[in-house]
């Protein structure tokens, strides 16, 4: 009698557990569904825009990020950004940043740095005699947190501008704010050999009369090769007062983690 009641509680254990793996599968495959309507959904949208664009309004980001990890709590930031005002080779602005990086905790990271950004004229040419120089500093805090298999980033960064054109030199400050979502695809997470849906929003105010620069909404695939390399193609809307301009975009994330035992 005893060892039937014992053999009833544990099938009643088992039961339960498997009703859980497969509600958890069933929650996982929601939201990849979802994921994939909303994704779908975006590029449609995306795409009936693009037809309703000459190719003239269609331009091209291509892009390289480095994240060097050398200590438990520091780590160096770079990236290369290479905008075209079309698909094909016509500059329209070579960005350089470089800054480091204080990981506070895993999900909270303080970042300090500089940037160069070249902005030219839309010549069909590449690497013509510049139209405008920048010259920044920027700080920023980035909040990472999880809700299921969706991973949340809230960036929030604060710039200080020396813009020149000509022989004049302008000074403004600005704030922006991103909020990101990364969703893997067929996995619970992002690991090696991972496909994921990115999409982000962010707002750009000018704090030199409080008014809005700009905005961006983005969407990508990408795909994780390993835990250093990454790879995202895909549309980005700017909007800057009221003009809209859209870009294909395509990056690569290299995150080394050079530590040893620190």
């Amino acid at each position: 009698m005893i060892y039937i009641l014992f053999s009833i509680n544990k099938l009643k254990k088992r039961s339960l557990i498997g009703l859980k793996s497969v509600c958890l599968h069933i929650k996982c495959l929601f939201v990849i569904k979802r994921s994939f309507i909303l994704f779908f959904l975006f590029l449609f949208c995306s795409l009936n825009s693009i037809a309703q664009f000459n190719s003239s309004e269609l331009g091209s980001w291509t892009m390289f990020f480095n994240q060097t990890r050398f200590h438990s709590k520091w780590s160096l930031h770079t990236e290369l950004q290479f905008r075209s005002y079309d698909v094909v080779p016509n500059t329209e602005q070579l960005l350089i940043r470089g800054g480091i990086n204080y990981h506070l905790k895993p999900t909270v990271i303080f970042t300090g740095g500089y940037g160069y950004i070249g902005g030219y004229r839309n010549d069909g040419e590449v690497f013509k005699p510049e139209l405008s120089e920048e010259n920044r500093i920027w700080e920023q805090v980035s909040i990472k947190h999880t809700s299921g298999i969706i991973f949340f980033e809230h960036r929030y960064r604060y710039e200080q501008r020396w813009i020149r054109r000509g022989n004049s030199t302008n000074y403004k400050n600005r704030i922006r704010y991103l909020v990101r979502a990364t969703i893997p695809l067929g996995k619970k997470e992002i690991s090696a050999k991972t496909f994921f849906l990115s999409f982000y929003d962010e707002i750009f105010l000018n704090l030199n009369g409080l008014s809005l620069d700009r905005n961006r909404a983005y969407g990508a695939v990408g795909y994780q090769f390993s835990s250093t390399v990454s790879l995202q193609a895909g549309y980005l809307l700017q909007t800057v007062g009221v003009s809209t301009k859209q870009y294909i975009q395509v990056g690569v994330s290299f995150n080394p983690d050079i530590r040893k035992n620190d």
